[in-house]
């Protein structure tokens, strides 16, 4: 017990650490922010929930001394508690007539593209204080700073002179389904490195998973349609929401493209060059391959590619979890 509450003390602490860098304004801070949640991951998976709990509660304390309460209560709203029931989902398991059935990596995706989507939307009402138009005016002091500092923001070439609010219009329809899509990818990246390294600590206790296997499941489908069709329907932070929902979703549909491609280029020659280059895109380019990818993994969810493949080369057994 005591080595639960000095870990998760010592994760909240670290944690707590890399998301208070943001005040300093470096350019490296946005990256050290965006692996806050990973200590708290880590301790977690290799010290059980309680651990992360430990973990989270410290967090929030460290934060709200440094800053104050609400800087905590941001804290742990937006990193520690998805940290944490990321990583609880990861050791759920419930026993299926003496087999032990893991939480499947498919809804522990959906998860995070729901979560996603909620905090980017709680976020954007925040800004705006409940006000729609104070949200977009928010946007207009952005785009007036950026033009103080010399920043061309008047459009693509060829289409100068919008006015501030017709760009604040736009960004606010862009950003913050752009800023969900990226919670869900960095997200997914977090929790499978914190279970890489625990792996390898020898502490993480299922066994790993097949992940090229991994399906969303059946509703995310009906959920994304749904959240498209409102998204184009409604105004103001519900058709906000219902588009942020549908950018993580299909952010989602994108990983699984990607486990897809995994799955169809088993055997074939020059396999680690051609997932390299899909990788490659996917980093670099950001938009269009992200979306052949998200289309490839909502093909495979009416077609079932990956069964068939599957079916003819099975997958290995899951690695046996390690004994701690």
């Amino acid at each position: 017990m005591n080595a639960i509450f000095g870990i998760g003390a010592g994760a909240g602490l670290a944690s707590a650490l890399l998301f208070a860098v943001i005040t300093t304004g470096n350019p490296l801070a946005i990256l050290l922010y965006f692996v806050a949640p990973l200590p708290v991951i880590l301790a977690a998976l290799g010290w059980n929930h309680r651990a992360g709990l430990v973990a989270a509660a410290c967090g929030f304390a460290f934060v709200a001394l440094l800053f104050s309460v609400k800087a905590g209560l941001a804290f742990a709203l937006s990193v520690a508690a998805p940290a944490w029931w990321f990583a609880y989902l990861c050791l759920l398991a419930r026993d299926e007539n003496g087999a032990v059935e893991w939480y499947p990596v498919g809804r522990l995706l959906m998860w995070m593209a729901i979560l996603s989507a909620v905090l980017t939307t709680a976020v954007s009402v925040s800004i705006g204080r409940g006000d729609y138009a104070a949200f977009l005016r928010a946007f207009e002091q952005i785009l007036d700073v950026l033009r103080r500092l010399g920043t061309d923001v008047d459009g693509v070439p060829g289409e100068s002179g919008r006015s501030s609010a017709d760009l604040a219009q736009l960004m606010a329809i862009i950003a913050p389904p752009v800023s969900a899509a990226i919670g869900v990818a960095s997200s997914a990246f977090l929790v499978w490195a914190a279970a890489r390294v625990t792996r390898a600590s020898g502490r993480l206790p299922r066994p790993w998973p097949y992940l090229p296997a991994a399906t969303l499941p059946r509703v995310a489908l009906l959920v994304f349609g749904a959240s498209c069709a409102l998204g184009a329907a409604l105004q103001g932070f519900a058709g906000l929401g219902a588009r942020s929902l549908a950018a993580s979703l299909l952010m989602a549909y994108c990983l699984q493209g990607l486990a897809v491609i995994h799955v169809l280029t088993q055997g074939l020659a020059g396999r680690i060059g051609v997932l390299s280059g899909v990788y490659a895109a996917f980093i670099m380019l950001p938009g269009w391959p992200a979306l052949i990818y998200a289309l490839l993994g909502v093909a495979d969810a009416f077609l079932g590619l990956r069964a068939k493949r599957l079916a003819k080369n099975p997958p290995p057994p899951p690695a046996p979890p390690a004994s701690i």
